[in-house]
């Protein structure tokens, strides 16, 4: 049996992940309905459309398993979608970023100098192959890093 006050604490996990899902389909939506279909011609531009609805439909699902009780499962799937938002990148001609909810993130970019900074995002993800390979940029999501503490706590109160 799980009290009031973990139960709310799943509560908030299930609405972060379920909100930022339609939140993300919602900004990728957009963008997919107000860009030149014509200009991906190749493999790379079709995955690149293909994956942010996989992304968020996986932290909706996720959501739903919290909201139907299925807590060690949904906790899992939560944990597995924060670790795939703990680091973004943008290394060696290949850019990834994924966030479901928000994202404040910590900013290095290594590419002629070390400089420092941090970044807003909403709900987005981006997989794409960048032309300019000397570029070097590290993201840390510092909003993860504490939802990750924040699931592991919750997790291990329901684990036996």
């Amino acid at each position: 049996m799980i009290d009031k006050r973990l139960e709310k604490k799943i509560n908030f996990i299930e609405i972060y992940q379920i909100i930022g899902g339609i939140v993300g389909l919602l900004f990728t939506s957009y963008l997919l309905l107000t860009t030149n279909l014509s200009t991906y011609q190749n493999w790379t531009g079709y995955v690149s459309m293909l994956t942010p609805f996989i992304f968020f439909g996986f932290c909706i699902y996720s959501g739903i398993l919290l909201n139907k009780k299925n807590y060690v499962q949904g906790l899992k799937l939560v944990y597995i979608s924060l670790l795939m938002q703990l680091i973004a990148f943008d290394v060696f001609g290949l850019f990834y970023s994924a966030i479901n909810g928000i994202g404040v993130n910590l900013t290095l970019n290594l590419t002629n100098d070390v400089i420092a900074g941090f970044d807003f995002y909403p709900s987005q993800f981006l997989l794409a192959l960048n032309s300019n390979s000397s570029i070097f940029i590290v993201k840390i999501n510092l909003i993860t890093i504490a939802m990750l503490f924040y699931t592991a706590k919750v997790f291990q109160k329901i684990k036996p």
